[in-house]
């Protein structure tokens, strides 16, 4: 998810907002008010139409195109850091699966697939997810794009680098999370009390 940037008011945004400015100095002092809108309020993962035949492997096999296991999972390696497989051509799996490639990884990512995974179970009512299942589940949430082709070398070459990457993986060190589990910008930073800089209107009341 984009962070976002959040400017501070300042006093002459709270002088300009009690008149004295024209209409168009006050819409563009309206508009660097952080507290006017919250961006984030709804929450990306929220309502997604998940493609679920297409993350399901069933029958389906994965085509090695003639490569070795290792040239697929050295392949997969490149791919991991490809922003060009997003919807957006802004994340790779690397924006989250950060260091070693195993960053945000749950302790479950130890076990042999096919495991379960609590965004599968979440997001797709899926029970357990192979490998390939995995990648297309990423595909479609968090980088909000088309599951991979079945047939496809790039579908296998992160499959055999997400097999890798288990082999190595220490479930001790786990610190994974639900990327869709809860929206970390659901609450308007603006909307607490104390720090809030709206909390009043200084020209709500007649002076």
């Amino acid at each position: 998810m984009r962070r976002m940037t959040w400017l501070a008011p300042t006093a002459v945004f709270a002088l300009a907002a009690c008149g004295g400015g024209d209409a168009a100095a006050e819409t563009e002092m309206a508009a660097a008010n952080p507290c006017a809108a919250n961006p984030c309020a709804a929450n990306p993962c929220a309502g997604m139409d998940l493609p679920v035949d297409a993350i399901r492997q069933g029958d389906r096999q994965l085509d090695d195109h003639g490569l070795s296991w290792d040239e697929l999972a050295a392949r997969g390696a490149e791919l991991w850091n490809d922003k060009s497989l997003s919807g957006t051509g802004a994340t790779s799996c690397s924006t989250c699966h950060t260091g070693d490639g195993t960053a945000m990884m749950n302790a479950s990512f130890a076990e042999p697939y096919p495991h379960p995974v609590a965004m599968a179970k979440d997001r797709a009512g899926l029970e357990q997810v192979n490998a390939a299942e995995m990648v297309q589940l990423c595909m479609a949430i968090p980088m909000t794009a088309a599951p991979l082709d079945y047939g496809s070398v790039e579908l296998a070459a992160l499959a055999s680098h997400v097999e890798q990457l288990q082999g190595g993986f220490d479930a001790s060190k786990a610190g994974g999370m639900n990327p869709c589990a809860a929206n970390p910008c659901a609450a308007n930073p603006c909307a607490a009390s104390g720090m809030n800089p709206c909390a009043s209107n200084p020209c709500g009341a007649d002076r």
